[in-house]
């Protein structure tokens, strides 16, 4: 990533948005897949050239409707046109605040707490909206994880068939995990980066959350006292219980995925993704 934005960018972002960028920072360790750049109280967001500008404008159309009703959620700038994706060089560009902060500490109690609330809430306010569509441009998922010999679980994949078969379908945040949440004097400030919203059942994604914020420091072992702590924190601000029963084979699901996703691009596993082929036999006998 250069030190300075292109000057094609920052000509259109002048343009469309009146947005000077000249001085902006580059921003390292944020947004995987994106470039970004800060300038004054703005974040620059430069998608990646498969991402595509008409799917990035239902999502945070989208996204614009569930911050009616919960306010962490954080929406992009739109320009004078109403749009909130410009194209630059075939890049998506969007505009959005930026929210001073820290990522959200896993390892304390209260935080995790209050992603439980959160996501309760985000999933409350899914609920209740009209129904958006399907997604342009779904993101992609291995629906068949199988064809690894050591990722074959037909136990697994029975009760995965039977929650598929649940009716109810939501736009979710997709990546609800520690880095897209900035808490700032005690509280979650914002919920950044849906660019993996997808409409899916809600249950997967309150057990990624639970894997993802009660996982130990390695990513290889569920910490299950703090996964039934983060799951009543959820059931407190709904007021409905959870299946518990479901969060473990989904948990197990998500894992597979990862798995199977970071295989698709190396021969042979790194330390993250052994470490969650260990969880993913591990959990096999775990309840919650």
């Amino acid at each position: 990533m250069p030190e300075r934005p292109p000057e094609n960018l920052a000509s259109a972002l002048a343009e469309r948005f009146s947005l000077p960028i000249a001085d902006a920072e580059p921003v390292r360790g944020l947004g995987d897949e994106c470039e970004i750049w800060r300038t004054g109280g703005h974040a620059v967001r430069v998608s990646p050239t498969f991402r595509s500008t008409d799917d990035l404008e239902w999502v945070y159309r989208t996204v614009a409707r569930l911050a009616e009703f919960v306010p962490e959620v954080v929406v992009p700038l739109r320009d004078a046109d109403g749009r909130a994706v410009i194209e630059v060089a075939g890049n998506p560009v969007s505009v959005w605040p930026w929210i001073d902060g820290q990522q959200l500490d896993r390892e304390d109690p209260t935080a995790r707490r209050q992603a439980a609330d959160l996501l309760a809430r985000l999933h409350t306010a899914a609920s209740a909206l009209s129904d958006p569509g399907p997604r342009p441009q779904p993101v992609a998922r291995c629906e068949s994880c199988g064809h690894w010999d050591d990722l074959q679980d037909p136990t697994l994949d029975a009760a995965l068939a039977a929650v598929r078969r649940r009716p109810t379908r939501m736009p979710l945040h997709g990546d609800f995990y520690r880095r897209n949440l900035i808490r700032r004097d005690g509280a979650i400030a914002g919920l950044i980066d849906w660019d993996e919203l997808r409409i899916h059942l809600p249950e997967s994604e309150l057990a990624w959350a639970t894997w993802e914020h009660s996982k130990n420091t390695t990513g290889d072992t569920l910490l299950p006292d703090r996964a039934r702590d983060f799951l009543t924190a959820y059931e407190h601000r709904t007021g409905r219980p959870v299946d518990r029963d479901l969060i473990v084979p989904l948990i197990r699901d998500g894992l597979r995925l990862e798995i199977c996703r970071a295989r698709a691009t190396h021969t042979a596993d790194d330390t993250y993704t052994a470490g969650q082929l260990h969880a993913f036999r591990e959990l096999r006998d775990t309840a919650l």
